[in-house]
């Protein structure tokens, strides 16, 4: 019987499990490792992804003009790009008009909501407080009213480089959800100054409204 033989052999089967698990520990420390590049790669790949998102959003739309039979019209100079043409100045005033003074019971909330993100910041306090001291917000709640806008004019009063002077004329007729003999016709004359700012997101047209003022000539 050779004692030393078998512990000769058991130490060489223990040598073997202990290379055996080693080598099983150093294979999940490489795993480890692998995934922890993998994530810091996808990490980079992320924030990178984010600037380049952030950056794009910053650039002003690109405004495709076409002509009267539609086709693309290619421009001389780049600098067109920012010009604010005349259709662009009457499309942002109605849509102004539209949310500020043509109330309506169900939608008033929002519509305000809208025209105060087409106003500069000082114009937005004056509005407000404009609103409040006439209780304008009242009046559309308590009566249920509706209000049908027909704009009958828009002139450019003045068009500088920093501001845009308009006047708008038209009529608007008031009636109630809640009364149907409850009638009203205002004839009005609106001076509007708009501010022009760089094209963004929020600022398509390149226009804010700087101030807002109305004339009745007919409020009965």
């Amino acid at each position: 019987m050779n004692i030393f033989g078998k512990k000769k052999d058991r130490q060489d089967k223990s040598s073997q499990n202990g290379r055996k698990y080693f080598e099983v520990f150093g294979d999940t420390l490489n795993q480890l490792n692998l995934f922890k590049t993998i994530a810091f790669f996808l990490l980079a790949v992320v924030i990178f992804q984010t600037i380049i998102i952030k950056t794009t959003l910053k650039k002003p739309p690109l405004v495709i003009r076409v002509d009267q039979l539609g086709n693309a019209e290619a421009f001389k100079d780049v600098k067109s790009l920012q010009k604010i043409t005349p259709p662009e100045i009457f499309n942002f005033t109605q849509y102004f008009l539209h949310y500020f003074i043509e109330n309506n019971f169900y939608t008033y909330d929002d519509d305000f909501t809208k025209a105060f993100l087409m106003m500069t910041q000082n114009c937005r306090q004056r509005m407000n407080d404009y609103l409040n001291v006439n209780k304008i917000t009242d009046g559309i709640k308590d009566n249920q009213l509706k209000t049908k806008l027909n704009i009958t004019d828009i002139r450019i009063v003045k068009d500088s480089p920093e501001y845009i002077n308009i006047k708008v004329r038209g009529t608007r007729e008031v009636k109630s959800y809640q009364n149907a003999d409850f009638y009203k016709e205002i004839v009005f004359e609106d001076e509007l100054s708009l501010k022009k700012v760089e094209r963004t997101e929020k600022t398509p047209w390149g226009l804010m409204v700087d101030a807002w003022n109305e004339s009745l000539y007919k409020n009965k």
